[in-house]
């Protein structure tokens, strides 16, 4: 059920510079729609600034509660990265659109944060393989428990170079359904590097910027491949990757 709510901080933790984790109370309502690639949008202040909530994918549930991991990159983030246990956050959601949780075995493929959304996906998947590229090994979020591959831009963690150079070592036969998220210009690359076949069963989480995230703002609109727009919050976030104009969204 979709619905305002206020919740507990019950733990904050710094994952790495920069990149924290919060987990929140939840009620059995929320956790048995929370699936993965939903999200929620998080008041971080009662006043008047900032003015807009800000979106989370849910990261991770558990009994009674669930988490979310995001990297500070201004005045909103950073204000939820001081917040201590017992602090109260009013959050609206679950909101949006997830994964389709289809048969077969899957490759999860992320840039950077766009990882943030793998651990709740990969627990009810049968998960085969999971790609993961970064800027450096602080910025990677793994997932553990699940055999992986990554490459960082610096050579700190696995290969030197980016996620697409790990597309190679791919069997692609192996898999029946992809999942790909993080930034416009690597999800790009991605794609354009998929076999056709694979392309068809790839499901892409979108980012991007959320105002009110129900789709009445109209603020994260996403170039439709057959023309027009989807919006990010209510179309998606979690959309086929063969609906999205790429050469379109890459420049907007």
């Amino acid at each position: 059920m979709t619905r305002d709510r206020e919740t507990l901080v019950l733990e904050r933790e710094e994952l790495s510079p920069g990149i924290f984790s919060l987990t929140l109370s939840a009620g059995e309502d929320f956790l048995r729609e929370a699936g993965p690639g939903r999200f929620v949008q998080v008041e971080v202040s009662p006043g008047p600034f900032p003015l807009v909530r800000r979106p989370f994918t849910v990261n991770r549930t558990d009994a009674g509660s669930f988490r979310i991991v995001f990297e500070v990159k201004g005045r909103g983030t950073d204000e939820l990265s001081h917040l201590t246990e017992g602090a109260r956050l009013r959050v609206l959601g679950p909101l949006g659109s997830g994964y389709r949780l289809l048969p077969g075995r899957w490759l999860l493929i992320g840039g950077g944060m766009g990882a943030a959304g793998f651990p709740c996906l990969a627990d009810r998947i049968d998960c085969g393989l999971v790609l993961l590229g970064a800027s450096s090994a602080s910025r990677l979020l793994e997932v553990g428990g699940f055999s992986s591959m990554c490459a960082t831009e610096d050579g700190s963690r696995g290969a030197r170079g980016l996620v697409t150079d790990l597309l190679d070592r791919v069997r692609w036969d192996d898999f029946s359904n992809v999942a790909l998220c993080g930034p416009v210009a690597m999800m790009k690359a991605v794609a354009g590097r998929l076999p056709d076949a694979i392309l068809e069963v790839t499901q892409v989480s979108a980012e991007a910027r959320m105002g009110c995230g129900w789709g009445a703002c109209e603020g994260c609109s996403i170039p439709a491949s057959g023309g027009g727009y989807l919006k990010c919050c209510s179309d998606g976030p979690v959309v086929p990757a063969t609906s999205i104009d790429w050469d379109l969204w890459e420049g907007v």
